[in-house]
């Protein structure tokens, strides 16, 4: 072809050049086809011998671009391909490309196609002539190269190829497919050698996949697993299809295999990353409704309280009541009081928790006389409500290692939620079983019960149970959430049962025993039972409220007390000035003062040089329950740590315990 066209002149192809019949004749017998284009790609002439296998009429291609006619529409590259030359033919270079030829659907000519600018100098006009090397050596050559350009990228890409022919059995397979089914490279792989390294669960998947395939000549694309003589198992990926005959019948299958064990375990990382994603948003979601909802559900709480104590003090004040009235008032005001107290400890503890500084002070205690103690502080509330409670226990000497204040708190808790949902005449009960190496506390109602489904999270934060049912008892869903969680740090569990609504609930704590001896200052001790315990107690009070420093003075002077009160730092060291006159036996001070705070107080007395003075001992009272600020008022010179609102039987105590020491 090449030694053809070189002797070719250019002149005999200017631009005023047209076949006529001797030089069409020549060409027809040299070429498949040939003609002349003009600079834009557009057909002049167009002839060839190989037209004659269609039915087309070239003359009608005359004026279409030559690369977006039919014979060029084997591939959308083909036609690309095409275009690229004709335009740097235009440009005054010669082309040679190696195209497919589109004579139809069914035939396909590989061509040799030549292009060369006309010799006038303007570029005007591309002449191109093209031979057919379908059948000819050239072919053969080129597609032996190709194959082998393949065959060494699809190595080099770890690719295995394979072709397997369908009527005589024969597989052909590269050494990397053979390498992939545990096969010598040069061996013959077969069906059954292949079938026999697939994993056996995904055997039947890919027979089924390959029988789809032979008998509709489809394509598949199927991701299985291979397993090998060692036990090591892989993941591939085989892509292939079948070529049916004119029949109808499976001919020829060939495809594609590669390893994917890498992408598939990354896969799989990635899958897992996404579903931790998911679940911390999911849990963030969860989180921020709870949120909300807690908010508006402190504000609820709270507020009602206080409705009440507003309610009824500005009656109280404004309005002549008789004492049934009055009493009747003054016992709202304190109970509305102490809910809210207790909503105020809940919210603490429940803060100390989360920050993990919630701090118990373990020790060998009788969990008997816990459970008394609690037994005894809720029997009124019982009494009042006109509920049946009572205690059981098996023995009355059940050494624990616990926390009594925090172990109290856990049984109130339990007893408080019981209270809350059993109704007039109902029925609770305070059970104490001991085993060989633990304790279990029961505490039984007759209330309302739990549905199943609430069950599961009845010791989450914030949950109340069903809506609706827990709305109108008040609380905040916290006090079960602790509960659970101080159980857990004494080593124990806690349980919730019920079979429905309507039908009571039992909650139940299992504490493990300890065989250390319980000091007899552990044990639970009544109450002061005097009516002035602090008869004769000399006090300083420190308090810049005016209504907390009068209503903390009144009590203490109906116990007894003899109260002198400072509504400043200032005021407390000009009366301190006066010990020869007058000294006290215990200080109270409020932390949180204006110009000078409690902690500076306390330190500017300790260093007084009257040691007399310098000594007394100190109370801190202060709204803030953290340990941090604890430290910070014992580091200062307090020995002791009230919180507000104040607790009248504990600070008693206190001041006693101090004027003893």
């Amino acid at each position: 072809m090449d030694n053809n066209l070189e002797h070719i002149s250019d002149k005999n192809f200017q631009s005023e050049f047209y076949f006529n019949d001797q030089t069409s004749s020549i060409f027809e017998n040299v070429f498949a086809f040939y003609g002349i284009l003009d600079s834009k790609g557009r057909v002049l002439q167009l002839k060839g011998t190989i037209f004659d296998q269609t039915n087309l009429d070239t003359d009608l291609l005359v004026g279409q671009k030559f690369s977006e006619t039919v014979f060029w529409q084997s591939s959308e590259i083909t036609a690309q391909l095409l275009e690229k030359a004709i335009e740097e033919t235009a440009n005054g270079m010669k082309s040679k490309i190696f195209l497919d030829f589109r004579l139809s659907s069914e035939d396909k000519r590989f061509v040799e196609l030549y292009l060369q600018p006309s010799s006038n100098g303007n570029f005007q006009e591309i002449f191109f002539c093209a031979q057919d090397i379908t059948v000819k050596e050239k072919e053969v050559e080129y597609y032996k190269q190709r194959s082998e350009q393949l065959l060494y990228a699809a190595e080099s890409a770890e690719i295995g190829l394979w072709s397997w022919d369908l009527k005589t059995g024969l597989v052909y397979s590269t050494p990397r497919c053979n390498e992939l089914f545990e096969t010598s490279p040069y061996d013959l792989l077969n069906y059954d050698s292949f079938m026999q390294v697939v994993y056996p669960e995904d055997r039947q998947r890919v027979e089924e996949v390959l029988g789809h395939s032979q008998q509709t000549g489809s394509e598949y694309n199927e991701q299985f697993r291979v397993i090998y003589s060692d036990a090591r198992i892989e993941w591939v990926s085989a892509r292939g299809k079948t070529f049916l005959d004119a029949e109808g019948m499976p001919e020829k299958m060939m495809g594609v295999v590669r390893k994917i064990t890498e992408q598939k375990v990354a896969e799989k990382e990635l899958s897992k990353i996404y579903d931790r994603e998911k679940q911390a948003r999911d849990e963030a979601v969860e989180a921020n409704r709870a949120k909300d909802f807690f908010l508006a559900f402190v504000s609820h709480e709270l507020r009602s309280p206080l409705n009440a104590i507003l309610g009824w003090s500005k009656i109280l004040l404004t309005k002549k009541v008789d004492e049934e009235m009055q009493k009747n008032a003054l016992e709202t005001i304190e109970r509305s009081a102490r809910s809210q107290a207790k909503l105020i400890n809940d919210l603490v503890d429940s803060a100390r928790i989360a920050s993990g500084k919630l701090r118990l002070e373990f020790l060998p205690v009788n969990l008997f006389e816990i459970i008394r103690t609690v037994y005894n502080s809720q029997k009124p509330l019982a009494d009042s409500k006109e509920i049946r409670f009572e205690l059981v226990a098996d023995q009355e000497e059940i050494p624990i290692f616990g926390d009594v204040n925090r172990l109290q708190q856990v049984f109130n808790n339990l007893v408080t939620n019981a209270l809350k949902f059993t109704p007039k005449s109902g029925k609770i009960s305070l059970n104490i079983k001991t085993l060989n190496q633990s304790a279990t506390v029961s505490i039984t109602d007759s209330g309302q019960g739990i549905e199943p489904n609430v069950l599961p999270n009845i010791f989450r934060q914030f949950s109340q149970g069903e809506d609706g049912i827990a709305a109108d008892k008040g609380g905040l869903g916290l006090g079960l959430s602790i509960v659970k969680i101080l159980v857990e740090k004494h080593n124990g569990t806690v349980t919730a049962e019920s079979e429905g609504s309507g039908k009571g609930s039992t909650f139940t704590v299992s504490l493990p025993l300890t065989s250390e001896a319980i000091p007899s200052e552990n044990e639970v001790t009544e109450s002061n039972t005097d009516e002035k315990p602090l008869r004769g107690v000399n006090i300083l009070l420190i308090e810049d409220d005016n209504d907390s420093r009068e209503v903390l003075s009144l009590f203490l002077t109906q116990c007894g007390a003899v109260v002198t009160s400072a509504e400043s730092a200032k005021t407390a060291m000009e009366i301190l000035a006066q010990c020869h006159i007058f000294q006290p036996d215990v200080i109270i001070s409020d932390l949180a003062m204006p110009i000078e705070d409690g902690y500076s107080l306390i330190a500017r007395i300790r260093q007084l040089s009257d040691q007399k003075c310098s000594q007394i001992p100190a109370i801190a009272l202060s709204a803030f329950a953290t340990n941090e600020n604890k430290q910070r008022a014992f580091q200062a010179g307090f020995q002791k740590y009230s919180t507000k609102p104040f607790e009248p039987d504990l600070l008693i105590e206190e001041i006693l315990s101090l004027v003893k020491k």
